[in-house]
């Protein structure tokens, strides 16, 4: 395709490190998905804003990708320049309790630097397998904690490739929602509000977490963590475990005996059968509770764009 070439040109003119056709699985916690027509390793601001520039010039569709734990990529691939951000990942600055941290850092990585440096307030997150920017897009949380209880200010790019920044305010934090849950804008740096602990302390509660874990959850089998959000006054796993659907699988996409909310992929899973038994668990939930079950996963066919 002539875009495609004349992209991997630019790319190169650039200094954009970039691969041909290359399988997105193991750039997902599902462990599906399809070949990329460009992967993108971006290291630095100018590499992201280069990459976005030339997929816009080339009429190329561009998503950007953090640590590929909240999505579903189609069995066809990506057909334009899938961006990955795990190298955008340092510590940029710290101030007494402040970090500001790139969005493409894991949260385990920045959980495991703050207990290096004694700075307490991440510890919920220990566990979460996304980056610092797919959690502050969709406020991720867990036993008690929020993104929304840390986040202080965020850097994003917009639209026009202009750096903004939105304070807490203004970042429109709810259940699974932030305010770039539904607009464009890519976020680059993201600062937290800790404070100072002792590190025993720190390390005692993150151990108790990931232990916790470790009992409740399926974590030997690929996943994309809980796949329903909370409906109002219940669980999504309470609702999907009453409806007897525990053990329920489509090919290799099953609904898991340890944590209901957990749909798994036990092998070699296609999109297709995880969309179908999304579906059928949605559908037979409804029958039984008369609630729909929302979907948190991101579906990402061969043509979805960013934002």
């Amino acid at each position: 395709m002539k875009t495609i070439k004349q992209a991997k040109r630019l790319l190169r003119d650039a200094k954009v490190p970039f691969s041909c056709n290359c399988s997105l699985k193991p750039y997902t916690s599902l462990h599906i998905g399809g070949k990329a027509a460009l992967l993108i390793e971006a290291y630095t601001l100018k590499q992201i804003k280069d990459s976005i520039l030339i997929a816009k010039q080339c009429a190329l569709p561009y998503y950007i990708l953090g640590n590929g734990s909240n999505v579903l990529i189609d069995e066809e691939g990506y057909a334009g320049c899938m961006i990955l951000l795990r190298n955008y990942n340092r510590i940029v600055q710290r101030e007494e309790e402040r970090v500001r941290v790139q969005s493409g850092m894991t949260l385990k990585a920045l959980c495991d630097w703050c207990l290096d440096h004694e700075l307490s307030g991440l510890e919920f997150a220990c566990g979460i397998p996304g980056s610092v920017g797919g959690g502050v897009v969709m406020n991720a949380g867990a036993y008690g904690g929020e993104m929304k209880d840390v986040v202080t200010r965020v850097w994003y790019l917009d639209p026009q490739g202009e750096i903004q920044i939105k304070e807490r305010e203004a970042l429109d934090f709810a259940y699974r929602h932030s305010c770039f849950s539904h607009q464009e804008g890519i976020i680059l740096e993201v600062e937290f509000q800790l404070h100072k602990g002792k590190q025993q302390e720190i390390k005692a509660k993150m151990e108790e977490l990931n232990e916790r874990r470790r009992y409740k959850q399926p974590l030997a089998h690929y996943s994309a963590g809980s796949v329903f959000k909370r409906p109002p006054n219940s669980y999504a796993s309470l609702l999907i475990a009453q409806a007897g659907l525990q053990g329920k699988h489509v090919g290799d996409a099953c609904v898991s005996t340890k944590h209901a909310g957990f749909l798994i992929n036990l092998h070699e899973a296609s999109a297709y059968d995880f969309l179908t038994l999304i579906k059928l668990v949605q559908t037979a939930v409804y029958a039984k509770s008369g609630i729909w079950l929302e979907c948190e996963i991101i579906q990402i066919t061969p043509n979805t764009t960013f934002g």
